[in-house]
């Protein structure tokens, strides 16, 4: 005979602090608990299976992707939870590190830690593109004595050239419409007129600010790197022409966002500049709508997995 304490799916929403149509949905779509059912159908959890949605709610609460933690064991649960990580030490970052020093000259003389590989270069042009093959996170320090708007053009393509995640500038004098522009794509920004005396200390501090961020898991802040479309017109297509199990047309409206959204990406981009801030702000523009088209695929592989559709490219392409 079963003694376990169980609950319904209200009570268990209440213990959690959580909406109840959250949690259905939590499970429906990613399968994070599978609490037995009662004889007319009502679902009944555990302490464990409340457990488990507490510490996944707090982590998605401090920015986890509820579809990147949800099939987690408790185990791991715990240690993302905690702040560990089982493949690194706190004196090492999490994953390699390509960091590509620019411009510092031979002031910067900092010995990379563990996992870290100091590339120095002298100017924006000598970084190498991404060749895909490696699966390490590419930073770049970057010193200039004036930050104006072409130049943050030039460093805004240099980081996506080289796949840059991170990207720290400091500069000595700049524009006030320069470092809003470069902060609107992300690009972190330290005033340092005496930069080059201080070049150890900004680098370790930098690296330190990684190591944190790895150790927590958190969420990239870094420089947008533009999407590939997941789905093609095609596939939007049948998705428009496919019945379904749910009794509304959200995977039919899904498909038209990403249409549309896709379109004006594609119409910022086309768009005509008359200066460097022209430019900056229709870049901006293109990069909100890939990332609103990227978030609007996820939801649409959420409802293809929950539909088992077999359309080749709805399966989830885990980076």
């Amino acid at each position: 005979m079963d003694t376990v304490r169980r609950y319904r799916s209200g009570e268990a929403a209440k213990l959690v602090d959580m909406p109840a149509a959250t949690l259905r949905i939590w499970e429906q779509r990613y399968g994070v608990v599978s609490p037995p059912t009662s004889a007319s159908g009502q679902r009944l959890y555990s302490d464990v299976d409340v457990h488990r949605l507490r510490t996944i709610k707090s982590l998605v609460d401090r920015g986890h992707a509820i579809g990147s933690i949800a099939h987690l064991d408790g185990e791991q649960l715990s240690h993302l939870a905690s702040g560990r990580s089982e493949s690194a030490s706190p004196d090492e970052p999490a994953r390699r590190t390509n960091l590509f020093i620019v411009g510092f000259g031979d002031s910067a003389t900092l010995d990379m830690p563990q996992g870290v590989k100091g590339i120095r270069l002298d100017t924006l042009q000598e970084i190498p593109s991404a060749d895909g093959k490696e699966s390490s996170a590419n930073c770049i320090v970057m010193w200039v004595e004036a930050l104006h708007e072409d130049g943050v053009l030039a460093l805004i393509a240099a980081a996506q050239k080289a796949q840059c995640e991170q990207m720290l500038v400091v500069y000595s004098f700049g524009t006030r419409r320069a470092t809003d522009l470069a902060q609107l794509e992300g690009i972190k920004l330290r005033r340092a007129p005496n930069a080059l005396l201080q070049a150890n200390v900004i680098i370790s501090e930098f690296l330190q600010a990684l190591r944190q961020s790895d150790s927590r898991g958190a969420a990239s802040e870094g420089v947008w790197l533009r999407s590939p479309r997941r789905f093609d017109n095609e596939m939007l297509t049948q998705v428009v022409s496919r019945s379904t199990t749910i009794a509304c047309e959200c995977p039919k409206h899904l498909a038209e966002l990403i249409l549309q959204i896709s379109a004006f990406e594609r119409y910022s981009d086309a768009c005509q500049s008359r200066s460097p801030a022209d430019a900056l702000l229709h870049q901006h523009l293109g990069d909100a709508a890939n990332k609103a088209v990227a978030m609007f695929e996820d939801a649409l592989a959420a409802v293809a997995k929950h539909e088992g559709w077999p359309i080749p490219g709805f399966e989830r392409h885990d980076g």
